[in-house]
């Protein structure tokens, strides 16, 4: 048990030091662990590097692409020898479990990032409700035991049942997920276009929470090194017109609607956003543009005034990760090694204040700007040697 702790130390270590883009040393990682020096140099070196971690200088490493191993798997890495034990079967089918959940939920971001397929709303809906099936359906495995999860006759259970053993009846992820399992059910008369701006907000939800479960399950993010895009569902538009649904799609599906909006209104009062994500936007009195989500101009007349909504998409303002960013510096400008970067970005707070050169919001990422800005400054005198030496005396 100790041990196993220790491991999961290691690898919430190693993760934090990935996601800071941070060198650390084996002292470094013995402190925040407690394992020894020792064996803290011989799990990096046997068992980590060259594929998780780096060797930057004698002792010094660089942790990369570790948020893609989960908790079970980190272990089961380190716990590797020449007679590796096997894997029980309740094990075996645990990880395909959780895979095929992975896969699912995947699946159900890339279809609806399809705006061209005219069924998306339809798959995303019945993907993402697979997805939360054989993930709760793997708890309960792991938790419960092989046969709360498969009958006597070989099949499973349902994913009603299975959000009924997982979770709380008042708990909004589980009347979220109920209204998903509406809507697959009665998919003919509710999920239509006219219906996309309210549906978005729920599928918003089951999304955010899915990715809060596996996190929790897993120790790592389903979409580790995937673009943070893939998560933004929500779709703004007007209330739907009952009387326009009517004379397109005749009138029981007018009735279904009708009765769908009133329940999802209501639960929407009532609710967190683990039921439905709340549409809100930021006005901001600043003279930073960035930091607000709208824009208000004067004009001579109000018919001159006007409000924009700018919607920041990260892979256009910020389309570089440090890795990407380092290797276009250096094409332009010469190589620039790690160091160096680190360097730069530490003299100049990069990641501090220079919004329009860094972004954090799923990991670090740079602009063109900031590619730009480093290139030309590069050509200065002792611009780089001044960061460098501000660098190593901190």
């Amino acid at each position: 048990m100790v041990k196993t702790e220790r491991m999961l130390a290691l690898i919430d270590y190693l993760r934090k030091m990935d996601k800071l883009n941070r060198e650390f040393t084996n002292k470094d990682a013995s402190s925040a662990t407690g394992y020894p020096t020792g064996s803290i140099s011989k799990y990096l070196n046997e068992k980590l590097n060259g594929v998780y971690v780096s060797k930057q200088a004698r002792g010094v490493w660089l942790c990369k692409g570790i948020d893609k191993l989960s908790n079970d798997e980190f272990v089961r890495l380190m716990s590797q020898s020449l007679q590796a034990k096997e894997l029980t079967t309740e094990e075996k089918m645990y990880t395909k479990l959780i895979d095929r959940s992975l896969d699912a939920f995947t699946l159900a971001l890339e279809v609806y990032n399809r705006p061209s397929l005219r069924n998306r709303v339809e798959a995303f809906t019945i993907m993402i409700i697979n997805a939360w099936e054989l993930l709760l359906k793997a708890e309960i495995l792991k938790t419960l035991g092989y046969d709360k999860v498969f009958k006597k006759n070989g099949k499973s259970i349902s994913v009603s049942d299975a959000v009924a053993l997982r979770i709380q009846e008042n708990d909004d992820v589980r009347k979220n997920l109920s209204n998903l399992i509406v809507l697959r059910d009665q998919a003919i008369h509710l999920l239509i276009p006219e219906l996309q701006s309210r549906l978005s907000r729920l599928f918003q939800a089951s999304v955010l929470n899915y990715q809060d479960r596996y996190l929790k399950q897993m120790g790592n993010s389903p979409l580790a090194g995937q673009s943070v895009g893939m998560l933004s569902l929500i779709i703004d538009g007007p209330e739907p017109e009952i009387a326009i649904i009517k004379e397109n799609y005749g009138l029981q599906t007018a009735i279904e609607v009708e009765s769908f909006l009133e329940k999802f209104n209501l639960e929407s009062k009532n609710s967190s956003d683990n039921f439905s994500i709340s549409i809100d936007y930021n006005l901001t009195l600043t003279r930073k543009k960035h930091k607000s989500d709208l824009n208000l101009s004067v004009g001579d007349s109000g018919e001159n005034a006007i409000i924009i909504r700018e919607a920041k998409d990260l892979n256009i303002s910020h389309p570089f990760h440090t890795e990407e960013a380092r290797a276009l510096i250096s094409k332009k400008a010469g190589k620039l090694n790690q160091h160096e970067f680190q360097a730069i970005l530490y003299k100049h707070n990069v990641k501090g204040k220079r919004h329009e050169f860094h972004d954090f919001t799923d990991r670090h990422r740079y602009s063109q700007k900031f590619v730009d800005w480093v290139v030309l400054n590069l050509n200065q005198p002792d611009w780089l040697d001044k960061a460098k030496k501000q660098y190593k005396s901190r």
